[in-house]
């Protein structure tokens, strides 16, 4: 009787140690479930930047060069001949403070 629990007792000590640490158990569930979040973040950025890239496209294929000209004027700083460019390095208390400029 002894040698039948003996037995039992290692035999149910190889399952418990098989569904934690085996193929395919909790500790293996767990790692993919990390895995399974991470992956589903990074298709969500990844999602957003092709949405991003789709609503560029079709500003341009829409407004032709008005989304270019703005585009320019954005990210690279170009301004059109005889115009000028003024950059406002201030708080809105500080503008508000400016005196105005007097023409005559």
């Amino acid at each position: 009787m002894k040698i039948i629990t003996a037995i039992l007792l290692l035999l149910c000590g190889f399952l418990v140690y098989d569904i934690y640490f085996g193929h395919n158990g909790v500790q293996q569930y767990k790692k993919m479930e990390l895995q399974l979040e991470r992956e589903e973040q990074q298709a969500l950025v990844l999602q957003k930047r092709n949405q991003e890239i789709t609503d560029q496209i079709s500003d341009f294929t829409l407004q032709g060069t008005v989304a270019v000209e703005e585009l320019a004027r954005s990210e690279l700083g170009l301004i059109k001949p005889n115009e000028r460019f003024y950059r406002v390095i201030a708080t809105d208390e500080e503008i508000i403070k400016m005196p105005l400029p007097k023409y005559n």
